[in-house]
């Protein structure tokens, strides 16, 4: 059984050694373990460079254009039985080396439900398609966590396409000069218990929630909710799911119907991202019709060429 864990913090800092205490907890309950520091690696942004409706690279990681390590780090997702994702905060989200690592390995090539809708499968894959368990950690420096802003949900959006199952995330704050995390017990303790909760999913087959406090939304764990205007209805902006929101007693409750008009669109569930991509293929259908006559109209905006400021780079 393996943990693969993907460090998008600096060598040796702060996010690296609460990913690599996570890892010796795991370590210690059996689990082979690796860790990849993606800024070790070349990993080229997406530059959404193909006109098509799908990205040839969707069915066959190999025809990207760029020549980078993303398909190697693909493959260690894909022989992992579980994974561990860990990035700083910058400006309120995970840094941009996160992004540029989900965009390149993960994405539509990793979804699970493509080939559900009649979408080609990713060949690359080779059936290795599993439900994984996984543990998210984010690192800020802010001594008040709400500077954290967005970093874990971003770190989720990595694992909507591949069905991995989160079991306990960490959302560290406080921490801000080199090493810091070494002397910060409170938080050292909480990333040994998500490396020994991702084992212990790993090796039981269980990837229900093991970390403590669930949150607001009972999927996800997070308590982020966006609140529907002139309505009592709420939605959790990361898994798409609706509530009920009230106030009884000065305090607010959220409840959560286990409904399909309220879950249908769970994000993390195959069901929803069968729903998200039959919505897709519908709005392409409805566009049909109007293909040629909108390729035509777009000439104007190809042809206005003098605003765009060329780089130094390209001469």
């Amino acid at each position: 059984m393996k943990l693969v864990a993907f460090s998008a913090g600096r060598r040796n800092g702060n996010t690296e050694i609460y990913i690599k205490e996570a890892l010796m907890a795991a370590e210690k309950k059996g689990v082979e373990v690796e860790l990849y520091r993606l800024t070790d690696y070349d990993i080229h942004n997406c530059s959404a460079c193909f006109a098509g409706a799908f990205c040839p690279a969707d069915t066959d990681i190999e025809k990207c254009r760029y020549k980078d390590d993303a398909p190697f780090l693909a493959e260690a997702f894909l022989n992992s039985d579980g994974v561990i994702i860990g990035a700083p905060v910058y400006s309120l989200t995970a840094n941009s080396l996160f992004f540029a690592f989900r965009d390149r390995v993960f994405g539509p090539r990793m979804d699970i439900a493509s080939p559900m809708v009649g979408m080609p499968a990713a060949a690359f894959i080779k059936g290795r398609y599993k439900h994984r368990p996984a543990g998210l950690i984010s690192v800020g420096g802010c001594l008040h966590e709400h500077w954290t802003g967005f970093s874990l949900s971003n770190l989720f959006t990595a694992l909507i396409p591949t069905q991995c199952e989160v079991v306990d995330h960490l959302n560290v704050y406080g921490i801000a000069e080199m090493n810091a995390a070494a002397v910060s017990e409170k938080w050292l303790e909480k990333a040994r218990r998500l490396g020994e909760n991702v084992a212990d999913a790993i090796l039981s087959g269980d990837n229900s929630w093991r970390g403590g406090d669930r949150g607001t939304c009972p999927v996800c764990h997070l308590n982020y909710i966006e609140v529907i205007p002139g309505t009592d209805d709420v939605l959790c902006p990361l898994c798409g799911i609706y509530g009920k929101i009230s106030v009884r007693d000065g305090a607010v409750t959220v409840e959560w119907p286990d409904t399909p008009e309220c879950r249908g669109e769970n994000r993390f569930t195959v069901e929803g991202k069968i729903f998200h991509l039959k919505d897709i293929q519908k709005c392409m259908e409805e566009f049909a019709p109007f293909r040629e006559e909108a390729k035509q109209k777009a000439q104007k905006y190809r042809d206005y060429t003098s605003c765009i400021v060329k780089p130094p780079s390209k001469g």
